[in-house]
């Protein structure tokens, strides 16, 4: 039996406007600002949970049903499956999904929280790099925000956006001008200089430089690219969909493990969801940067493959799977 949960208000990326969800006694029911409502009974015996649909709609309910798939799943870890159960035929992300799908597939449908919805895979199409590697050519970087999702583990929601120098270079140089920063970063550098280096950043079709959000409250810097046919590439046997990324907490305000694990977590969903061919996630810390190192040796799906040598830095290769983070409960 599943113990009330308080209301909590969802709006995902790609719709325009306010879900409620509330679990109580034994029933979950969603709500848009629209007035269109649903409401499920539920039944929970051992990670299995079961919802049973009271339509009152002709809409298609997916997407309420969906949010309050969500809302269940993200204040209870222990839901390992769900089976929905309903007269009427759901749409998308169900008509993927089925009627019974574990947590670690809905996890993986982009609906909620990416900025596509949906996937779209464009047929690729290879180049080379300077010194022959090659690559598929990447899409251009989306305008705006990427990712949204709220987590219920500190109650707030996290968001990334591309960055915007002309908005967010003042904060962009605050940042990097704090020590603890630039001890790992060394872009401890005026204004101009960081402006140039935010707008390179922007025309480089091989990364993709975001500001990281909470509660709309500008938090960090997270810069995502792929690893073909950046510097990490030539350093192991890379994939072409590896992805990559590097991340820092700039305001204050916001240091602290369940924060920086939150932001790290939603960080690794948003590079799964961005293309579903991604089934790598790469990292290269300073091998002496003993708070990231610690970090992912006691979290799930990382994996300290070996040391090497940059030309600039002497660093630890890490490694995080898709089936490791998805099946090991990491969101």
């Amino acid at each position: 039996m599943l113990t009330n949960i308080q209301e909590v208000s969802y709006s995902p990326l790609t719709q325009a406007q306010i879900f409620k969800a509330q679990l109580l006694d034994q029933v979950c029911s969603v709500k848009s600002q629209s007035d269109q409502m649903i409401n499920m009974r539920t039944h929970y015996v051992d990670g299995k949970l079961s919802l049973n649909l009271d339509l009152s709609s002709e809409i298609d309910p997916a997407l309420l049903v969906a949010i309050g798939v969500e809302y269940l799943l993200g204040h209870i870890s222990e839901i390992t499956s769900i089976e929905i159960q309903s007269s009427y035929k759901l749409g998308y992300p169900f008509s993927i999904l089925g009627p019974v799908f574990e947590r670690f597939e809905f996890f993986q449908i982009p609906l909620l929280w990416h900025h596509t919805a949906q996937y779209t895979i464009s047929p690729e199409k290879w180049t080379k790099t300077d010194d022959g590697r090659t690559h598929p050519i990447r899409p251009p970087a989306h305008k705006g925000y990427v990712y949204k999702r709220f987590v219920p583990g500190i109650e707030k929601t996290i968001s990334f956006r591309l960055t915007e120098p002309h908005k967010d270079l003042d904060q962009f140089h605050q940042w990097h001008n704090q020590s603890r920063v630039s001890f790992y970063w060394e872009l401890n550098q005026s204004q101009e200089e960081l402006k140039t280096n935010m707008e390179k950043g922007l025309k480089d079709p091989h990364q993709i430089p975001m500001i990281v959000e909470i509660d709309e409250e500008l938090v960090g810097y997270y810069e995502m690219y792929w690893v073909r046919e950046d510097r990490l590439g030539p350093y192991y046997n890379s994939d072409a969909f590896d992805r990559g990324f590097h991340f820092l907490i700039g305001n204050k305000k916001f240091l602290g493990h369940q924060i920086t694990d939150s932001i790290v977590k939603c960080g690794l969903h948003l590079l799964y969801l961005d293309d579903c061919r991604t089934r790598r996630i790469m990292a290269e810390p300073r091998h002496d940067n003993q708070k990231v190192l610690k970090y992912a040796e006691a979290s799930i799906g990382w994996k300290n493959l070996k040391t090497f040598d940059f030309p600039h830095k002497r660093a630890v290769l890490l490694e995080n799977s898709r089936e490791v983070f998805f099946g090991g409960n990491s969101l």
